[in-house]
């Protein structure tokens, strides 16, 4: 009997620790409010798997210490104002919502932007607006803005392809693809090339033969297409389609670095000169793991957008994480913290991101070529 008390004073002891240090573990809340439907549901959705993905393995790994995790809830702003509006202030009186990351396109990007700062809540937006950043300090973007990345495309047509004369195909009804080619032209005119022409397309659009046959009958020699992945793909085809000339180089931006760019355009899209953050199938240790693994966890190769959340939930769970070693566990606290980061790995670019004194991203980018039906490294 004496053995038994014992024993049962021992089990309860461990049952007391085991209440003590479950009592003691922290939840560390955030929202991943993204474009899951709507007219940025092809950016939204992949942003929040891959930020959804990087949350679990975080917390696999007790990354925020024994029994402390991150808790997420996953959300729709629906590419709409209205219910973007609705979703910000809803989350902003919840205090344990520590942050949100989205929302995602510019527009709705902005009016969230605008409720944040009223609410002193921190949002990371997904879109790469300044106008979000110069709307107050707790409004951050998590993508580059135009001036950093599109100098990367833009350079290299003027200085390493040398081309004189450039034909530009761009989307007309997004305010993030405008901004993209905008940028373009002016930086590609600065060095000295001439615009041939500049068509808008809008995103619905999938016959463009009588475009394709006017600027494959005319006289350039680039031509730079500012589309999402599989219209891209299909602005090519069409091009090839009308017998633009082979020997003139095709470009685009970030948006083609996707494996649906190569699936859609098959033979057409070989050779086409883009620039990507991310490079398909990776590039080092820990992006190459990220392929595999998203791959095998989804079905699904990963493309920019995965990244781009994948490496946007490593840059909040390090802000949060300094937050709590600074005893500033606050909402306060995660926007300084957030504010700070600099050199986090991340699987996008140069491998790192950092935000510099203006809260501007810095992440880097590659120009890459499709090769073999396959993305290479220019150079490498």
């Amino acid at each position: 009997m004496k053995f038994l008390k014992l024993s049962m004073s021992a089990t309860a002891f461990a049952a007391a620790m085991a209440a003590s240090t479950s009592a003691m573990a922290e939840e560390y809340k955030m929202v991943i409010l993204q474009s899951l439907t709507g007219g940025a549901a092809f950016i939204g959705k992949n942003v929040a798997d891959g930020a959804a993905m990087a949350a679990d393995e975080l917390n696999a790994n007790g990354f925020f210490g024994e029994g402390n995790s991150l808790v997420y809830e996953v959300a729709d702003d629906a590419t709409d104002r209205t219910q973007t509006l609705s979703l910000i202030t809803r989350l902003a009186a919840d205090e344990d919502v520590l942050i949100v990351m989205g929302p995602t396109s510019g527009s709705v990007a902005l009016a969230g932007a605008n409720v944040a700062n009223e609410r002193e809540f921190p949002v990371i937006t997904t879109t790469n607006s300044m106008e979000v950043i110069e709307n107050g300090p707790w409004s951050f973007i998590l993508t580059q803005p135009a001036d950093v990345t599109i100098p990367y495309i833009a350079d290299f047509t003027a200085q390493t392809l040398g081309a004189k004369n450039c034909a530009i195909i761009g989307v007309k009804d997004n305010e993030a693809y405008v901004a993209l080619q905008r940028k373009y032209e002016d930086l590609i005119q600065a060095q000295g090339v001439n615009l041939a022409s500049v068509d808008g397309v809008a995103l619905a659009d999938s016959d463009f033969s009588a475009l394709a046959t006017k600027i494959a009958t005319s006289e350039q020699d680039c031509v730079f297409i500012g589309t999402p992945a599989a219209q891209g793909a299909n602005l090519v085809i069409q091009l090839r389609q009308a017998g633009l000339d082979p020997s003139i180089p095709i470009l685009g931006h970030n948006a083609f670095a996707s494996p649906t760019f190569i699936e859609k355009g098959g033979a057409a899209v070989e050779n086409v000169y883009l620039m990507g953050a991310w490079v398909p199938g990776g590039y080092d240790d820990f992006s190459s793991a990220f392929s595999t693994n998203f791959e095998a966890k989804t079905g699904i190769p990963a493309d920019e957008w995965h990244a781009v959340g994948y490496s946007g939930m490593q840059v909040i769970a390090n802000a949060i994480k300094d937050a709590v070693a600074a005893g500033a566990v606050t909402r306060e606290g995660v926007r300084d913290a957030l504010g700070t980061q600099t050199d986090i790995p991340v699987v996008m670019g140069e491998g790192t991101y950092s935000y510099d004194e203006h809260r501007v991203p810095h992440f880097g980018m590659k120009v890459l070529q499709v090769k073999d039906g396959a993305f290479a490294v220019v150079g490498e």
